[in-house]
């Protein structure tokens, strides 16, 4: 406070004053000017490159949708078939089917191995089948039936005079009557058994008397050929 109370300020500004009047005003204003420009020049060619605007900016790194997904490192499968344990398995994502095979106890041995590819990869959620031997059934042959043989009745022989009744030959045969006949007499057929003599029988007694042979093909098991070998040795009279 002391050195300022010291300095004469009227002295200070009739100095002022006084340069101003030398120099001249104009003179001062022109320099005034030049100090300015000289000054934004030398900010402008000395002022700091503005750094752009992309430098602050965080790139954003896009993720294509159709990006492939990660495997999980666990999967799940449904071993069944022709194994010792089947059910569902917890496995790696790398196992094959022979690894899901050994998790469920191993194969039977019943188990067709060889329709199947072990070594082939397992996904999740897969169901892996076993599947069992086929076993070949031997062929059944069965003989060819033989049909009746038709028998012709023979005659008696014609006697000449002179010729004894007694002599030898051939005796007729002897006709079943259908009206009548039991079912023993009717088993003895040729193409005849218990069966159709039953049959026989049945059709008597509910449709009545045959009245003529060709009637046998409305009885269940007589067809054409089986008639053909009857009319011979049957009668209705």
């Amino acid at each position: 406070m002391a050195v300022m109370e010291n300095i004469d300020f009227q002295k200070l500004l009739r100095r002022l004053r006084q340069w101003v009047a030398f120099i001249g005003p104009q003179r001062i204003i022109a320099s005034c000017c030049t100090a300015v420009l000289l000054g934004g020049i030398a900010w402008f060619v000395l002022k700091p490159s503005p750094v752009p605007i992309d430098a602050y900016v965080p790139r954003v790194t896009t993720v294509s949708a159709t990006s492939t997904p990660m495997s999980p490192a666990i999967i799940t499968v449904h071993v069944a078939g022709a194994v010792n344990s089947p059910g569902v398995y917890r496995l790696p994502s790398s196992a094959r089917v022979v690894d899901a095979v050994a998790s469920a106890g191993g194969a039977l041995r019943s188990a067709d191995l060889e329709s199947i590819n072990l070594a082939q990869t397992i996904t999740d959620t897969e169901q892996i089948y076993i599947p069992i031997k086929k076993v070949s059934r031997p062929r059944v042959t069965t003989a060819p039936r033989l049909r009746p043989q038709r028998t012709t009745p023979t005659t008696a022989p014609t006697t000449t005079p002179g010729t004894s009744s007694g002599s030898a030959g051939s005796q007729p045969t002897r006709l079943i009557n259908l009206n009548s006949a039991t079912a023993s007499e009717l088993d003895s057929l040729t193409g005849v058994g218990p069966s159709t003599a039953k049959a026989i029988i049945a059709y008597r007694t509910k449709k009545g008397s045959f009245s003529k042979v060709e009637d046998l093909l409305n009885v269940p098991g007589i067809g054409p050929a089986k008639l053909a070998a009857l009319r011979d040795q049957v009668t209705v009279g």
